[in-house]
Formats: C-alpha cells, structure tokens, sequence
C-alpha cells in the first residue's frame, strides 16, 4: 500500500493515510489494480477480484494478460517491458470494445483506464476497470428503438400513400379493399406454407438420414457376407442374408411410401376415388393385405382376420383404404413381440365402416396418446424401434378426406386397439 499512497499523494497533492486509502481502494466499486514496468500485478482491490472470480491475492505477481490479452486490444508487436516506458495517463478502449477474460474463461466488455508513474527509479501502472456490457447492451437497444421508429415512420408514410392511392384510384372502394384484403389473405398463406414446407424439409432430411442408414446398413453388410459364402455348403447362409437384404429393400420402400403419400397430402393432390365393392370384395381385398402382411411379420406372429358384415355394398376408396391397413398392421407387428397375436375385427354394425386392430405390443401411455397423430411424433418407449412417425399421422389424413375418423386405446406393455371407421 505505501506504493499507491505515495502514487494517489502524487497525483492528488491530498495527505491521507493508509488506513483512509486502503479504505478507498478496497471499497471502491471499481476493479483497480497496480502493476510494475513488467506488467506483473503488484496490487489489486477487492472488486477487481470479484469482477474477474478470483481468490484473495491470487493474481498477486501474475501478468496483466492473464485478464486483459494484449491481442485483445493491441495490435503492435511490443512486449510488457515496453508497454510503460512513459509516465502518463491513457485511456484502453475508447471507440472499441475490449474483452477482459474471467477466471472460468468468459469474457465482458470493459474500459481501462491507465495512470503510469515512475517511483524510486521504476515504472508503475494503475488500471481502472470498468465493466461496460450493460451500457453496451443499452446502446444496442437504443439503436434497435431508433430503427424501430424509422421504419414504424417508414410504413406510416407507406400507408398514408396507399390512402392517397386509393382515394385518388378509379376503382369503386369496397372492391378496391376487396382487392386488396384478398392480396394480403393470400401473402399470408402462402408465407405460413413456405414456412411449413421448411419445417417439412428439415424434419425430412433428419428423420430420412436417421431411418435410411438401418435398413442400408443391413443391405451392405449382407452383400458383403454374401461374397464370402461361395462354396455349396454356405447355401443356408446365403439364403439367410438374402432374406435380409429383401426385407431391408421392404423397409426402404415403407419409409419412402410414406414420406411420398406425406408429401402428396401436403400438396393436396390426394384425391378420394369412392367406388361401390360388394361384400365378398371387399372380403378379398381385405384377406389379400392380411396375407402380404403375414410375409413381414415376426416370428411366429398370428395375424387373424374375422368379418362382421351385414350390408351388400361398401362406398370405399379400395386404394386409400389398402394404404391404412398396412401402416395399421406393420405398426402392429413391430411394435409387438415374436409369438404375439394381431387381431382384426371388420363389421358393419354402426353407420358405417369400423375395422379394429388389436396387438400384444408395447402399448403406448396415457400421457402421449394425445400426439400419436401427429407428424413425426414418436412415443418415449417406441425410441429404439425403427419408424418415421408417420404411419398414424398419414392414415388420420387419409381418413379426414373420407369423412371417417379413427380411435385408439392402449395401456403400456399391454398392448393397441386403434379402430377406423368409414361412413356409409
């Protein structure tokens, strides 16, 4: 302390005593810290060690670049024996922003104020410290409000010259609003779809290079092993990988039906095409997707078909209708464990079409069954089983373009009841 009593005596011509000055120097709010003419820190106060989450006289002896890097702020090649050669006073980091560096490594705007002195044949510097990110973050608002309020004068005088406009306009007023509301209708839609075609795009591209590199992976290392099994008696093996490779090919072609279909309903160009099917038809139609469907299924899984049909005649659209089944049972059969049993009930009993499928899978909770339409959605406990999300949100869809509606029960690791129903 007798160094910057002598120093603040110097400057000041003031007679204080130490007892007065350390008071000064440590309740300062502040940072202040002393450093000899090899920019070592000699002294520093209590509020500089706070502002840069040191302990007491931690930084004692350490260089001044630990808190302030010479690069920061300095572009010149000189080094700390040469940054004080000259007692004067300056000032480090007007017209620029300045980045001291805390003990956990952030960082924070400051200004540094310096005063050299030379004492018993040796250069010292006193540096003021002070944080500026809070006055800097209210310049930034100051500058954001001033463009607020040119570009709020900017559409002000925008609008006052469209009245002009449509004062001095030949057109009738009312078709001119007309007009004009339906322009701002159709730039609205047409931003909110550009919006959601992005959404679209991006979880696209995250869900296709998640789901796509299972199924590859499958169809790569089996061709690889295929080459390897080249005698006769690597038959059973090769059947084995070849099987593999085909069902990897079905699950390429599954996830690329339904981001396809997505796409198409996201357009709107999925069209319903009702057409009148008798009953043993539709019977057919039904029996020939529970067949391809039992070509997929896990091992030793049971897929039962029963009908319940009193009428002759069924308005269906044969090709949206094959659509919903598959995702309903392929659904079934992954989300269900080997030897289970997938049910499926068609009747006739209400106002029109239901068809149940009931599987002994993993079941979904109360808490998630809300989201299970949506695009993408994924329940917690299906995480680890290969889907895109879409199967569900597809068939809802589907349906809505029916007039139908579809319901769904379900208790965890009990198994899924999901019922669609079709109007006559």
């Amino acid at each position: 302390m007798a160094i910057i009593t002598q120093q603040y005596n110097g400057i000041s011509g003031l007679a204080v005593n130490c007892q007065q000055y350390d008071a000064l120097f440590n309740n300062d709010i502040i940072g202040i810290l002393l450093t000899n003419q090899n920019g070592k820190i000699t002294n520093i106060n209590s509020f500089a060690e706070n502002q840069f989450g040191y302990k007491p006289k931690e930084l004692l002896g350490k260089p001044i670049e630990l808190l302030i890097p010479r690069t920061r702020y300095e572009k010149r090649g000189n080094n700390s024996q040469g940054f004080y050669p000259y007692p004067q006073s300056s000032r480090i980091g007007k017209g620029q922003d300045i980045h001291a560096v805390r003990k956990n490594g952030s960082s924070f705007l400051v200004t540094v104020s310096l005063s050299r002195y030379k004492l018993e044949g040796k250069y010292y510097a006193m540096a003021f410290i002070m944080d500026i990110t809070t006055r800097k973050n209210e310049e930034e608002l100051v500058i954001q409000k001033e463009e607020l309020e040119r570009l709020t004068k900017e559409v002000m005088l925008n609008n006052q010259a469209l009245e002009k406009k449509v004062e001095n306009s030949t057109l009738i007023l009312p078709e001119a609003l007309q007009k004009l509301e339906k322009t701002i209708t159709e730039l609205k839609e047409a931003n909110e779809k550009e919006k959601e075609l992005g959404r679209l795009k991006s979880q696209f591209v995250s869900m296709a290079s998640h789901e796509f590199r299972s199924p590859l992976s499958t169809i790569l290392s089996s061709i690889d092993l295929i080459k390897k099994y080249n005698s006769p008696a690597d038959e059973e093996n090769r059947n084995r990988h070849i099987v593999k490779i085909q069902q990897g090919v079905k699950d390429l072609t599954y996830i690329m039906d339904n981001f396809l279909s997505l796409g198409k309903l996201e357009e709107g160009s999925v069209k319903v095409n009702f057409e009148s099917i008798g009953k043993q038809d539709l019977m057919n139609h039904l029996e020939e997707i529970r067949i391809e469907m039992i070509l997929a299924s896990r091992k030793e899984q049971r897929i039962d078909l029963i009908f319940k049909l009193q009428q002759n005649l069924f308005n269906v659209d044969r090709k949206l209708l094959r659509n919903i089944m598959l995702n309903l049972i392929s659904n079934a059969i992954k989300y269900s464990p080997e030897k289970s049993m997938i049910n499926i009930l068609c009747s006739d009993e209400t106002s029109g079409l239901e068809i149940s499928v009931r599987d002994e899978g993993i079941g979904i909770s109360v808490e998630e069954q809300e989201h299970l339409f949506e695009r993408f959605f994924r329940a917690g406990n299906a995480l680890n089983i290969q889907g895109t999300g879409l199967g569900l949100h597809i068939i809802k869809k589907y349906l809505d373009l029916m007039g139908g509606d579809i319901r769904l029960t379900s208790k965890l690791n009990e198994g899924t009841l999901i019922t669609i129903y079709i109007p006559f």
